[in-house]
């Protein structure tokens, strides 16, 4: 099977634009667990969701400025980033701090 990119979940989210603003689509409960099983916490999992959620509303509302899309997309995935590195920089910390010892 074939695994979903971020920026076709985007545009995957985009497509969604019918469900009302007020109530966008929720996140896939496997891809809570997979950022879980990457090493993200509860609560980095409950922002990345958000985070999905955020995406999918804007990507809801009617276009008003052609960029806008593009950089809404940049911006989400400059969240994504920060959130994906926590893990690996929480295990860095904890070897630097061993290793000090």
């Amino acid at each position: 099977m074939d695994e979903l990119t971020r920026r076709e979940a985007l545009a995957a989210a985009a497509a969604l634009g019918a469900a009302p603003a007020d109530d966008p689509p929720r996140p896939k409960q496997a891809d809570r667990d997979f950022v879980i099983a990457a090493g993200m916490t509860e609560a980095e999992a409950d922002c990345w969701g958000l985070t999905a959620r955020a995406a999918g509303a804007f990507f809801a509302l009617p276009k008003l400025h052609p960029t806008d899309e593009a950089e809404v997309a940049q911006a989400i995935h400059v969240i994504q980033n920060k959130l994906l590195a926590r893990p690996t920089y929480r295990k860095y910390l904890e070897l630097a701090k061993a290793g000090r010892k």
